[in-house]
Parts: structure tokens; sequence; C-alpha cells
């Protein structure tokens, strides 16, 4: 009896001494602990300010009581990207009042989400682009949109550059085609060889491009110097300098440092399409410092690509996870430089069983893109 009373004494002075080990190895919290007992510093918040955010399209805005945009949220998005034509007067004219501009902020906000990035469509503004009658209008609702912007504090606005099928004809094919992926999820591929080298409606040229962007970055920029309000450039996509016969003057890191020398401004950067980038065939991690370190990564699409076309004339665009790019590293990358904006998946999936608006495929980009985000150093 004494003996086992012994032994029961020695194996409770272990058990204490084993529990003071391992509480000082894991920075003096006790296995078993309970949160409320835990330090302060290993529950501290996360340090990163990247968020998450997705890009919506109409078809967002016709559920009952808004039930799709509150997916979105639930999802755990906090952010969105617009294009104009969900603000009524756009498709009309081109332009928005203040008052619809209100309307549509209030609704997203009535559901938890943020306009971080408004994009206006290249169609509006062609003439602008090409330096044609009807360009002073356009520009003009350019200003005047972006000025509204600037009122309600919309930290991205998107004027984009001009897209070669803009001037398409049609006829011929655009290289573009559906392919399949694991499980055989539908997923977009392109390929150089297959499209059309010709079939431009009218003559363009790269000097009439540029001469149109700069024209429209010296009017809009002004009204947007001392807001939050800031002008992101996508860039071409495909990035090809010449595609379905016409010239894309922005499809390298060179061109986009021409348009910022060309129309200097601390409101003008880049919205840093991760795919595009990857298939041009430039180094990712060197224009996330490239940018990142001159203060002009204003929006980032986090998308996976297979393939370049200067190595390989092709590329997939891919399941977040399973393309060339090593996603965690790219994330790392633009925390590193103090990227501070919206990170979004850009190009749904199609997956079996999914619906129209691609929620499946989006709750598990979100639910990839958060456990990224909590992984980073000084992450809580």
């Amino acid at each position: 009896m004494e003996h086992r009373d012994s032994s029961r004494r020695q194996f409770l002075r272990r058990a204490v001494v084993g529990t003071t080990v391992a509480a000082s190895a894991l920075g003096g919290r006790a296995v078993g602990a309970d949160v409320d007992s835990a330090p302060k510093d290993s529950l501290r918040p996360r340090k990163t300010k990247i968020r998450i955010g997705t890009r919506i399209h109409r078809g967002w805005l016709e559920s009952e009581n808004d039930d799709e945009l509150r997916f979105l949220k639930q999802a755990g998005v906090d952010y969105a990207d617009i294009t104009f034509d969900m603000i009524e007067g756009y498709r009309e004219s081109g332009r928005f009042t203040r008052e619809a501009l209100k309307r549509f902020v209030g609704r997203l906000e009535k559901v938890g989400l943020q306009i971080e990035r408004a994009n206006s469509l290249g169609k509006f503004y062609l003439n602008a682009q090409l330096n044609r009658p009807g360009r002073q209008e356009e520009i003009d609702h350019l200003k005047h949109n972006g000025e509204l912007l600037a009122e309600q504090k919309i930290p991205i606005y998107g004027i984009q550059a001009c897209q070669a099928a803009l001037h398409y004809a049609g006829g011929g094919k655009n290289g573009w085609s559906r392919a399949t992926g694991r499980g055989g999820y539908g997923h977009a591929h392109f390929q150089q060889r297959e499209a059309d080298t010709r079939g431009a409606k009218y003559e363009v040229t790269a000097e009439q491009l540029w001469r149109g962007i700069t024209d429209i970055y010296r009017t809009v920029l002004p009204v947007l110097e001392g807001s939050p309000t800031r002008l992101a450039m996508h860039g071409n996509d495909p990035p090809l300098h010449r595609y379905l016969g016409s010239p894309q003057i922005l499809c390298r890191f060179a061109d986009f440092d021409r348009l910022f020398a060309e129309v200097p401004s601390p409101n003008s950067g880049i919205t840093f399409c991760v795919g595009t980038r990857y298939e041009s065939g430039e180094d990712i991690f060197e224009g996330i410092r490239r940018f990142g370190r001159a203060g002009k990564l204003f929006h980032v699409h986090f998308r996976n690509v297979r393939g370049t076309l200067p190595r390989d004339g092709e590329y997939s665009e891919v399941f977040i996870d399973e393309g060339d790019l090593h996603m965690p590293a790219v994330l790392r990358a633009l925390d590193e430089v103090g990227y501070d904006g919206v990170i979004d998946y850009d190009h749904p999936m199609a997956i079996t069983g999914d619906g129209r608006l691609n929620k499946q495929y989006i709750a598990y980009c979100v639910g990839y893109m958060r456990g990224l985000l909590q992984s980073l150093p000084g992450s809580g």
C-alpha cells in the first residue's frame, strides 16, 4: 500500500514537470489549456491587410431579397468588383448619376458587401480609345463617372486597355475553346495558332491606341488626385501585341511602365492579373516586386494558369490550386511588398452540378484563399 502511494506521488510529480516543460516549449501555454488562458500574442489578429473580393455581374442582382449576394458574404467575401452596367443609366448613356451610384452602393452594403473596384466597359469609350469623332463626349463621361466614384470613396476605378476583340469582324476563330480538367470540370483554353490573324473591321495602329489611352488618363486622373480613388489598368487578355488582326499595347511590364511614365500620377497603377501576367511569359515575382515597391500595385486577380505564350503558344485557365504557379508563394510575395488590397479569384470554373453563377467553385476558391491568408507569418 505504501509502495503504491509512493508510485502515485512520483507519477504526479512527473506529470507536473512534463506539463511545465510542454508549456515552456509552447510559449508558456500548457497543453490542453483553453483559449481564455492563452497569452495574448498567440491570439493576435493577422497582420496582413490583404482581403478577399470577387467580381460580380448583372446576374448576381436577379435573386429575391438579393440572396445571391448574401451567399457571397456568407462564403467569406467582403468586397465586390463590379462593372458599370450594373448601375442604373450606364447602359443607355455611358454614364450614371450620383443618386444611381448611391443606390447601388447602399444595396450592396445592405448585405454586407463593399465595392472595391468599379470597371468601365470598353465599348462605351471605343471612340476615345481610337481617337475618333465622338471621343470627347466619351472622355467627359469617364471623367464624370470618376468624380462620382471619388465622392463615394470607392478604392479602384478600372479603365481598361482597348481589346482587339472590339474591332474584330468575326467569321474566324478567336483561339479560345473549352477544355476539361480533373474529374471533368470545364475551363478555358487558348491556342495562339488557332486565333485569326486577320478580320479587323478597320485599321488600327499602336500609336493611335497610345494616343487614346494617354488622352483619357490625362483627363480622368486629375479628378481623382487627392481622393482615395485610384485608377488601375488591367492590360490586354490574351497578352498579345497583335491579336485578331489588330495591335494591343498593354501586354508586358514595360508597357505598364510606359503608361505610368507618360501620365505620372500617384493615383495610377496596375490591376495585377496573376494569370495574364504569367501567360505573357514574364516573371510573376519580379512583377510583384517591381510594381509593389513602386506603389503601383492596386488590385490583384489571384488565378492560376498552365502554360505560357512564349514557351508553349497556348495556356489553360485552371483550378486555383493546380496550375504552374505555387499560389502560397504568390501570396507571400504580395504580403512581403506590403500589398494591402483585394485578391480576387477572377475567372470561375464549371463544376458538375453547379449553377449559372458558379457558386461551388467560388466557395472552393474563397475557402482556399482564406486558408492561405491565415497561414501567412503573423496570422492569428
